[in-house]
């Protein structure tokens, strides 16, 4: 059997992702739309804000990589970005938000199809974007994970963890069925058991760092400095 094209499962995926963002808007009543959230709190509309600046940093990076260029990183923390775009962008409308982020996502998926599979496949090829590991990484972590990630985080914020939960879930799902290395299933295990540990829920933790390490064991290394494991230290992984 021929092995899927990885463009194939990148595009596959983001439009997966947009699926489940259009589920989450339909979910929310207008109260929840317009919500203005706090640094501590964000709101729906703090999240899809959120996103849609780091696809315009993504979209920067990729545009410059298709004419053979690089952007220079940001002198700024990711932290420090991310609460600058929080002030800018947490008063206004939805659907000045909701419109902003649609048309970022379509000029994404544009740009995604332009790279080769030896473009997206080749480790190292674009380091500058995905450092050692291939294009497509970029797309799978930063683009569908970081999403997922988001959707989770606004409803364990406000104590609803089952629908949290069922979101990381199914993401994890999709990429464990997808065909895809070791390595990039094991990263979203390890992601997942990160989000349980932090839930205090050690037992799937557990299993999903013994699972995260068979596929990808430079993760080994990783869990033992890790400060979002630090309360598995003492248990057998």
């Amino acid at each position: 059997m021929t092995a899927q094209p990885f463009k194939t499962i990148v595009l596959d995926l983001l439009q997966q992702g947009h699926r489940d963002e259009a589920v989450f808007w339909q979910g929310l009543d207008e109260t929840e739309r317009t919500a203005i959230g706090t640094p501590e709190l964000w709101s729906a509309k703090d999240h899809i804000a959120h996103r849609t600046f780091w696809y315009q940093k993504l979209i920067l990076k990729l545009t410059a990589a298709l004419h053979h260029k690089e952007v220079s990183s940001d002198e700024e923390s990711d932290e420090q970005l991310n609460s600058k775009n929080f002030e800018q962008h947490k008063l206004r409308s939805w659907p000045a938000i909701h419109s902003e982020y649609e048309q970022i996502y379509a000029e994404l998926v544009k740009l995604a199809e332009q790279f080769s599979e030896e473009d997206l496949t080749v480790p190292g090829r674009f380091a500058w974007i995905s450092g050692e590991w291939p294009l497509y990484a970029a797309f799978l972590g930063n683009c569908y994970e970081h999403d997922q990630e988001h959707l989770a985080q606004y409803y364990s914020d406000r104590n609803d963890l089952t629908r949290a939960i069922e979101i990381r879930e199914r993401c994890v799902n999709r990429i464990m069925q997808a065909e895809v290395p070791g390595w990039a299933k094991g990263s979203f295990l390890y992601n997942l058991a990160c989000f349980y540990a932090q839930q205090n829920q050690p037992g799937k933790a557990v299993q999903l760092l013994q699972e995260a390490v068979t596929l990808s064991p430079h993760f080994e290394e990783q869990l033992k400095r890790d400060p979002d494991l630090a309360a598995l230290r003492d248990q057998s992984i």
